[in-house]
């Protein structure tokens, strides 16, 4: 995270730094030590915030998961690409903005290590999964699905059901970049064959849906 460095900027934007300085230490905890093992007083310590401070950012440790995890999905820019003009008139240009934007979000280790925790944990602490979708996942995929939607309607595709067709594409990226990480294989890609992923699940999705002029 960036901090503000100009003096008249610092003082108004201490709130944000520190929210921000308790989120990073709240990350390493909560991959660290699991949903069940992180407490406010490890995320004090950890952050260096005073256990009343962090209190007045977040009023325990639901809000405080539910906050990092609305922080790691801001980072996906699927809400831009779908509502491009380009995008939307050139299925191959969305899509492989989609597929790019998919494949890099999952490149750090502490994304998959993020997700492996809310599995892992689900079972036992259901409102972990409920937010983890609620605040990432199901407006990422709404967003996907609207813009496939969007697609059908100006009849550049012929899509039915276009919350099936999002999973589809997505999952065309996420099998082969994400869930054999996981699941514990560690397979790295260099970015040459993630671009050659993408533009694999590019071609599949648009040889099936892709309306022919």
């Amino acid at each position: 995270m960036t901090s503000a460095s100009e003096p008249g900027v610092e003082a108004a934007s201490s709130a944000p730094t520190k929210r921000n300085q308790i989120l990073d230490a709240a990350t390493r905890v909560f991959l660290q030590h699991g949903f069940e093992g992180t407490s406010m007083d490890r995320v004090a310590a950890e952050s260096g915030a005073a256990r009343r401070t962090l209190y007045n950012q977040f009023d325990g440790k639901e809000a405080l998961f539910e906050a990092m995890t609305a922080r790691i999905w801001a980072s996906f820019p699927v809400f831009d690409i779908t509502r491009d003009e380009e995008s939307l008139r050139d299925p191959k240009v969305g899509l492989t903005r989609l597929g790019r934007a998919v494949s890099d979000f999952w490149i750090p280790a502490e994304a998959v290590a993020f997700l492996r925790m809310v599995i892992a944990e689900g079972p036992r602490f259901p409102g972990l999964t409920k937010t983890f979708f609620e605040k990432g996942k199901a407006p990422a995929m709404d967003a996907v699905a609207t813009y496939l939607d969007a697609l059908s309607k100006r009849k550049l595709v012929k899509i039915k059901n276009a919350k099936l067709a999002a999973r589809q594409f997505l999952g065309l990226i996420d099998e082969p970049l994400l869930w054999v990480r996981v699941l514990g294989v560690e397979e790295t890609y260099s970015r040459q064959e993630r671009e050659l992923i993408v533009e694999n699940a590019v071609e599949m999705f648009l040889g099936f849906y892709l309306v022919k002029q």
